[in-house]
């Protein structure tokens, strides 16, 4: 009778998890597949051809594009079920997501970023190593070279013209009058917050072949009168002084708590009193279990930085507090922004 009762427990157990969905592994392991597809039709500009050149069948596609045909076919249905093209009459054509994100000259493209996650995937392979060590196991895009820096920046700069939109929106400026961009990158952020905000002056810090390309982008989008360059770094002493804004985005997960509160104590030592400081990231929430995308950029920062990591957006205004700064508060942007703003004033 024991053993019976036994069995019939351990039947039982076998039993469990029967009604789970065992493709919700799949999809997670294989979830690079999505992506490796994008990555070939982007590289070989198949949605820019298409806009460009018009609907095409495979073997026209193959030809414009100068591959296997047998390949061109898979990726360009493999980009069907993604959502990024449609099939009409045996010719392939753009979806509205497609024209809109993925051709070159359209002034949403994002293929920059799309570039930029492709020379990650490398980098990517090896978590593994750099979770069992701890260090970074590849090199900062800066260490790569000036077409390096040129495509990550580039990528940065299509990445953030949306939420540099939204963020102008979101936070009114008018009456201020010099904001500084602690390693603003692209600079589009001050582009953008200047053309909103008449009168307002800004100044982007960051290193000098970051601001070889930035300052071809703030010429490119006429803005030389408003935005000026400030070659150096953020873990320098001293950030100037007399700004009554001081903006920091999608850099603080880049750093180790040190060093995060000497970026907040410069930026406090530069700013007059009543000044702002708007801090824009990816942050997990209070209890530190998501979301997924502050996860995944922390796993990024393990890859390629010393001490970088995900925080949670109180973890960082508490930092904002014990440096001296008041008022402090913070929120999620509306969607369909990934980020959490963390404002604070200097009394």
């Amino acid at each position: 009778m024991l053993k019976q009762k036994e069995h019939n427990a351990m039947s039982e157990q076998d039993k469990s998890g029967y009604d789970l969905d065992p493709m919700a592994v799949m999809r997670v392991a294989s979830a690079y597949w999505d992506s490796s597809i994008l990555h070939v039709a982007n590289s070989l500009d198949v949605f820019t051809k298409l806009s460009q050149q018009g609907p095409a069948t495979a073997e026209e596609m193959a030809e414009r594009c100068g591959v296997d045909a047998r390949g061109i076919e898979m990726i360009l249905m493999g980009c069907i079920c993604l959502g990024f093209l449609e099939k009409k009459d045996g010719k392939f054509r753009n979806t509205p997501l497609a024209e809109t994100f993925l051709v070159e000259g359209s002034p949403r493209n994002q293929r920059g970023i799309v570039s930029m996650f492709k020379d990650w995937v490398l980098p990517w392979s090896r978590l593994e190593e750099a979770v069992r060590t701890g260090q970074p196991v590849v090199e900062k895009q800066h260490d790569h070279g000036e077409e390096a820096t040129r495509t990550y920046i580039m990528g940065m700069l299509h990445r953030g013209i949306p939420q540099a939109q939204l963020l102008a929106e979101e936070v009114p400026l008018q009456g201020r009058k010099k904001m500084l961009d602690v390693g603003g990158g692209p600079g589009i952020f001050s582009i953008i917050m200047c053309q909103k905000n008449p009168g307002l002056k800004a100044a982007v810090l960051d290193l000098p072949q970051t601001l070889r390309v930035t300052r071809d982008i703030i010429k490119d989008w006429g803005a030389e009168e408003m935005v000026e360059t400030i070659e150096g770094s953020y873990m320098d002493e001293g950030y100037g002084e007399g700004y009554d804004v001081v903006l920091t985005s999608s850099m603080i997960s880049q750093e180790g708590p040190d060093i995060v509160k000497h970026i907040l104590r410069e930026s406090f030592k530069a700013m007059e009193s009543g000044g702002i400081i708007l801090i824009q990231e990816q942050f997990l929430d209070d209890e530190k279990t998501g979301p997924m995308l502050p996860v995944q950029v922390g796993l990024n920062q393990l890859i390629h930085t010393p001490a970088g990591r995900a925080y949670s957006a109180k973890e960082v205004a508490d930092f904002a507090r014990e440096i001296g700064f008041v008022d402090l508060e913070y929120r999620p942007l509306p969607d369909p922004s990934p980020f959490t703003l963390i404002t604070g004033i200097k009394p």
